[in-house]
């Protein structure tokens, strides 16, 4: 009875010992787990304040062109999304580059979209004059081009180009023409070429490379596809003073 007695003691005490090591076990379980919720806890408020402040204080894209010219003023974009030339503010946005100008009699500023920048055009020459007296007298120009001619969809971007310029900054009509009446578009259309009239004259020739020449009364852009859009941007930036 007493080996028997021993025996319960013993277990008892084993398995006190047990329990009291399994309590203790338990509470640093417990231990670590709240930590690790305080940790959770703590991640989750860092990513939400982190994602408020984000939120508030970054810097906003710029939303329009006016934007753009600011910053770009301000020396805040990088060159292929704007820079300055000869003083003039070229933004680059939506495909395009814009720049603002006054119209010619210097009563209003407007922007004006060109698919060139200057940075772009300093290769096209210009060759000759402009008959500046002769072009600021007259309310009209005529636009002239060979209706035979490839590639007219980039002729008809660079003649809808200067046509919105020459409306707006220097308030002359455009009169469509052909330089010879020889298609269907061209039949009730006046035929046109530099040596046929006194008046001012755009004459749009297709040759490989971009280039404009100053004759008298005609202005002639020459280029062949994106080309001829080169030319006729590099015209209005030399006709608005931008470019030389």
């Amino acid at each position: 009875m007493i080996f028997l007695k021993e025996i319960k003691e013993i277990d008892s005490k084993e398995v006190k010992e047990e329990i009291k090591e399994l309590n203790k076990e338990i509470k640093e379980e417990k231990h670590v787990s709240d930590w690790i919720l305080i940790a959770a806890v703590a991640v989750i408020v860092v990513i939400l304040v982190s994602l408020f402040i984000l939120k508030n204080f970054q810097k906003e894209e710029p939303k329009t062109i006016d934007d753009l010219h600011t910053l770009n003023l301000q020396g805040k974009l990088k060159p292929e999304q704007g820079y300055l030339y000869n003083g003039y503010s070229f933004v680059y946005a939506n495909g395009l580059w814009y720049t603002q100008v006054q119209n010619k009699a210097g009563t209003s500023l407007f922007g004006i979209p060109l698919h060139y920048g200057p940075n772009d055009l300093i290769d096209v020459p210009i060759e000759g004059y402009l008959n500046s007296t002769l072009f600021d007298s007259t309310n009209s120009i005529y636009i002239t081009f060979d209706p035979l001619g490839s590639n007219l969809n980039y002729v008809a971007l660079a003649i809808g180009e200067f046509d919105q310029n020459i409306i707006k900054a220097f308030n002359k009509m455009p009169i469509a023409s052909c330089d010879k009446n020889e298609t269907t578009a061209c039949s009730d259309r006046p035929i046109i070429t530099c040596d046929n009239t006194n008046m001012p004259v755009l004459y749009i020739q297709q040759e490989p490379e971009a280039r404009i020449i100053y004759s008298n009364n005609c202005i002639i852009a020459q280029g062949q596809g994106p080309e001829i859009v080169r030319a006729i941007d590099r015209l209005l930036l030399n006709l608005y003073g931008i470019m030389p």
